[in-house]
């Protein structure tokens, strides 16, 4: 028997962002300052506010942390002291979960650290990861193993 070895690059993903994702009924970005008690939030603390019909985002940019680490820390500092206002979030129906994004090149990984996993397992939500090529399609046929 023998054994393939993936050699996996250790580079950041492009365009990675990590975020705080809530959807449901009348949820937005007021809705979400509001019950987050962050009205005061301002761009320059390098989180974005991003909203659609019911659903909206806290949102750290590569543009102001690179690292998923970084990112994770970042909103972890937000949301630490706010877990309270979240958990109620959760219990009043909505959909409340932590997701890191981005293009990710065939053959790279995406390290983070254990205790900033530990932090964002303190906040009992899930974590998900979304991840595209550059192109915006699967380098590889999902399809494949059915040539076997």
């Amino acid at each position: 028997m023998s054994v393939e070895r993936v050699v996996m690059d250790i580079n950041p993903w492009g365009n990675l962002s990590t975020s705080l994702v809530v959807t449901g009924e009348g949820v937005g970005s007021a809705f979400l300052l509001t019950e987050l008690q962050l009205t005061d939030l301002s761009a320059s603390e390098g989180i974005g506010v991003f909203s659609g019909p019911d659903w909206a985002t806290l949102t750290v940019h590569d543009r102001h942390a690179k690292s998923a680490d970084e990112q994770a820390t970042e909103l972890l500092a937000l949301l630490r002291p706010r877990k309270p206002a979240l958990d109620a979030l959760r219990e009043s129906g909505k959909s409340v979960k932590v997701d890191v994004s981005g293009v990710a090149d065939p053959r790279t990984a995406l390290l983070i650290s254990p205790t900033v996993l530990m932090g964002l397992a303190d906040l009992e939500l899930p974590v998900t990861f979304t991840t595209v090529t550059e192109s915006g399609e699967d380098p590889e046929d999902p399809l494949a193993w059915l040539d076997a």
